[in-house]
C-alpha cells in the first residue's frame, strides 16, 4: 500500500522540470499546518498536484512557507464540497496564515470548458489586474457528503475531475467590494455551467432546423436557403461557439409588433437559472426595426445587445433563424447567441457559407477583368474586411465601402466609412490614416471624435497595420437606438484629418500654396526633421517660412549673422523677442548680455 502511495505521488510531479520539482518539494515539506480533516500525506499529495503548473519563475517569488499556508488555505475551504455546488471565497490574507499584498480569490468547481478564460474576462472588466494564477485539474475522490478523500494522478475508478482555481488581485479594500466580486464570479460560473450542459442541446436544435429547410423549406429563393443551410450545419461543426438559444413568437400590430419569447425554449445563458420560474419577454418593434423583423429573409446575422460572459469579453454574437407562416409572412424567429470560432476569422470568406456569396456579388457587381488591379484590389479588401463586420453588413453596404477603400490607391489621405447597424445601436467605421502618422495618441484622438461626432455612448477599436500606405483603425461607436438625428460624416473626417496631420504636414501645404511644387518638395525633404519638437509646440508652420527663408540664405553665406527683433503673436505686455540664426556653435549668451542691457533690456531666458 506504501509503494502504491508513493508512486502516485511520483506520478503527481511527471513531465515538469526539475527546477520546479526542488521547489514544490520545498513546499510540500511544509505540509504540516493541519487542516481538519485531512491527513498528512493527502496535504502533501494535494500540495504537489496544486503547483504542478505553476511555473519556477512564478513559485520563486515567494517562500514556501507563504505558498503552502496559500494552497492548504485553499485546501480547507475545497474539503468538503456537495455535488455539483462552486465553492468561492474572496478574502484579504491578514490572519490567514501567509502574507500577501493582494486580495485573494479561491474557487473550487466541477471542471469545465471556458472557466479560466470566463473567469479573466469578469476581472478583466471589472478593472482588477490577476498578479499569480494558479489553475490545477485535480483528480479527486469524495465521500457521499462531499468530503475530500483522496488525491489521485489521473481518472481512477470513483476520481472525478474539478478545478481548483487561485487568483491574487488588485487589493480591494473595502469589505463591500469583496462580496460584489464573489457575487459576480458566481454569476460567471453559473453562465459557464448552462452554457456547456446545454450545448448538446443547442447543437441539436441547430440539426433540426436544418432538417426543417430541407423538408418544410420557407417561401425564399432556393439558393438563399441552400446558404443558410450550409452556414448552419458549418455553425454546428464546431465553427460556432454556443452560449444560449431561445424561440420568439412576432406578433403583427396595425401601429407596431411584438417580439415575444417563449420562456420554456431557453438553453444555455438564456436558460433561467436554477430555481427560478421562467418568464415571458417581450420587445415592441416600431419603424425601421419593424421593417427588419418582418422582411422576407431567412438568417439575421449580427450582434447582440451583452457581451459575452462566457469564453471572451466580446459582444455575443446573434445568429437568428426566421420561421414563416402559411402565406409566407415571418412569424417569429430561433435565435443563437454565442461567439464565431477562430476558424470563422482565420478561414477564407471564400470559404464560408453566406460570406462567400455576399463576396461573389460585391466582385460581381464592379464587372472587372479578374487578372485587373482593381479586380484584385477588390477581392484583397473582403479578404481583409474585418469578419464581424462581413457577417453583418448587406452587399450594399460592401459595395459602397469597398469601392471608397480602393480608390484610395495608397495616396497619403484620410478616409472615413461608416455604417450603421439596422436596429441603431451601433455605427461601425473604417478610418484609414497614413500609416507613419499612426500612433496610440492618434487612436484615441480618432475615438475621442468619433464618439463625440455620433454621440456614442463608448467606443471599441482595433488596428490593423498592414503592408500598405496606410493604418486601419476599425472603430465600432454604441449609440443610443432611438437617436435618429442625422450624422455629418464629412465633418467627422474633417476632424480625424486635422488630428493626424503633423506639424511637417501644415508646412509642406503652406510651402505648396506660396512656391512650385518642386521647389516646395525639396525644402519640406530638407527641413521636416531639422526642428525639434520644442520648437514645433512653440512655432507656428506659417512663422517657420522667415527661419526657413534665414537658414536657406546661410548655404551660400556660410559666415552670416541673422537677427530679427519681434513680438510673437502670443506675447505678454512689454516683452520682446530676439532671434539670431547662424551656422557653426551657438553664441554665449554672456556675449549678448553686455550689449542687450546697453539697449535697457533685461534678458529673461534662452533657447537655443
Amino acid at each position: 500500500m506504501a509503494s502504491r502511495a508513493q508512486a502516485a505521488e511520483q506520478g503527481l510531479l511527471r513531465g515538469i522540470p526539475a527546477a520546479r520539482i526542488r521547489i514544490i518539494e520545498r513546499i510540500a515539506a511544509e505540509a504540516r499546518q493541519r487542516v481538519a480533516g485531512t491527513a498528512l500525506d493527502l496535504r502533501r499529495r494535494f500540495l504537489r498536484a496544486y503547483y504542478r503548473g505553476v511555473g519556477e519563475e512564478d513559485l520563486s517569488q515567494r517562500t514556501p512557507q507563504d505558498l503552502a499556508r496559500m494552497a492548504l488555505r485553499h485546501l480547507e475551504t475545497g474539503y468538503q464540497r456537495p455535488d455539483g455546488r462552486p465553492l468561492v471565497e474572496v478574502f484579504n490574507p491578514q490572519g490567514s496564515g501567509f502574507s500577501s499584498p493582494h486580495t485573494v480569490v479561491t474557487i473550487v468547481t466541477d471542471d469545465m470548458p471556458f472557466l479560466v478564460d470566463s473567469l479573466g474576462v469578469a476581472f478583466s472588466r471589472a478593472g482588477i489586474a490577476i498578479h499569480l494564477l494558479v489553475h490545477p485539474v485535480l483528480w479527486v475522490k469524495r465521500d457521499a457528503r462531499g468530503r475530500l478523500l483522496e488525491v489521485t494522478d489521473g481518472p481512477e475508478d470513483g476520481a472525478r475531475s474539478e478545478s481548483w482555481q487561485l487568483f491574487e488581485i488588485d487589493r480591494q479594500v473595502e469589505l463591500a467590494q469583496l462580496e460584489v466580486i464573489r457575487q459576480n464570479l458566481e454569476s460567471v460560473l453559473g453562465d459557464v455551467k448552462r452554457a456547456v450542459e446545454d450545448w448538446p442541446a443547442m447543437r441539436e436544435r441547430v440539426r433540426d432546423i436544418t432538417v426543417s429547410l430541407r423538408s418544410n423549406p420557407p417561401p425564399l429563393p432556393t439558393e438563399e436557403i441552400e446558404e443558410a443551410h450550409a452556414l448552419l450545419e458549418w455553425m454546428e461543426e464546431k465553427h460556432f461557439v454556443f452560449l444560449g438559444y431561445r424561440q420568439y413568437r412576432l406578433t403583427r400590430g396595425k401601429a407596431s409588433d411584438r417580439l415575444s419569447s417563449d420562456p420554456r425554449s431557453g438553453l444555455g445563458i438564456l436558460r433561467p437559472d436554477n430555481g427560478k420560474a421562467a418568464r415571458a419577454t417581450s420587445t415592441i418593434l416600431r419603424g425601421e426595426v419593424r421593417e427588419h423583423a418582418r422582411a422576407r429573409e431567412l438568417l439575421i446575422l449580427t450582434k447582440a445587445n451583452a457581451r459575452a460572459t462566457v469564453h471572451r469579453g466580446t459582444y455575443l454574437d446573434y445568429v437568428g433563424v426566421k420561421t414563416f407562416g402559411p402565406r409566407g409572412e415571418v412569424t417569429g424567429e430561433h435565435r443563437f447567441l454565442g461567439l464565431w470560432s477562430s476558424t470563422a476569422y482565420n478561414s477564407s470568406p471564400l470559404d464560408i457559407p453566406v460570406l462567400r456569396k455576399k463576396v461573389e456579388r460585391v466582385v460581381n457587381h464592379f464587372a472587372l477583368d479578374p487578372a485587373s488591379h482593381d479586380a484584385k484590389a477588390v477581392l484583397h479588401v473582403l479578404e481583409t474586411y474585418p469578419r464581424d463586420e462581413l457577417f453583418q453588413a448587406s452587399v450594399a453596404d460592401l459595395i459602397r465601402i469597398s469601392r471608397g477603400v480602393v480608390n484610395l490607391y495608397e495616396r497619403r489621405t484620410v478616409r472615413l466609412l461608416a455604417r450603421r447597424d439596422p436596429y441603431h445601436r451601433f455605427y461601425s467605421c473604417l478610418i484609414y490614416v497614413p500609416r507613419d502618422r499612426y500612433n496610440t495618441e492618434v487612436r484615441l484622438a480618432i475615438e475621442q471624435i468619433v464618439q463625440q461626432g455620433f454621440d456614442g455612448t463608448h467606443v471599441e477599436s482595433q488596428v490593423q497595420i498592414a503592408d500598405s500606405n496606410h493604418a486601419r483603425l476599425h472603430v465600432v461607436v454604441r449609440t443610443d437606438p432611438n437617436d435618429r438625428r442625422t450624422v455629418d460624416l464629412q465633418a467627422i473626417e474633417n476632424s480625424i484629418a486635422h488630428a493626424t496631420t503633423t506639424w511637417s504636414d501644415r508646412l509642406r501645404a503652406i510651402l505648396k500654396g506660396r512656391q512650385d511644387e518642386a521647389s516646395a518638395l525639396a525644402l519640406v525633404n530638407r527641413y521636416r526633421r531639422v526642428f525639434p519638437l520644442a520648437y514645433e509646440e512653440d512655432v507656428d508652420p506659417a512663422d517657420a517660412l522667415e527661419d526657413i527663408e534665414n537658414l536657406e540664405s546661410l548655404r551660400t553665406d556660410s559666415r552670416g549673422l541673422r537677427l530679427k527683433l519681434y513680438r510673437p503673436r502670443q506675447h505678454r505686455p512689454g516683452q520682446l523677442h530676439l532671434k539670431l540664426t547662424k551656422l557653426g556653435e551657438t553664441l554665449p549668451i554672456s556675449d549678448l548680455l553686455p550689449m542687450l542691457e546697453n539697449f535697457g533690456l533685461r534678458v529673461i531666458s534662452e533657447r537655443p
